[in-house]
C-alpha cells in the first residue's frame, strides 16, 4: 500500500543542516529519511506524540 507524503519546508542553521547532510550520507538516506528516522525512535522511546 502507497504511503501518501506531504512536502514541508523548514528552515535549519548551518550547523544542524550540515549535520543532517553528513547523517544522511552516512546512513545511505534522503534527509526528510533521516528526519522520518529520527521521529519514529522518538515516539518508540517516548511514546506516540499526542494528537
Amino acid at each position: 500500500m502507497a504511503t501518501t507524503k506531504k512536502r514541508l519546508t523548514i528552515s535549519l542553521s548551518d550547523s544542524v543542516l550540515s549535520d543532517l547532510e553528513k547523517l544522511a550520507k552516512e546512513k545511505g538516506l534522503s534527509k526528510s529519511g533521516v528526519i522520518t528516522l529520527f521521529i519514529e525512535k522518538y515516539k518508540a522511546e517516548k511514546g506516540q506524540i499526542m494528537a
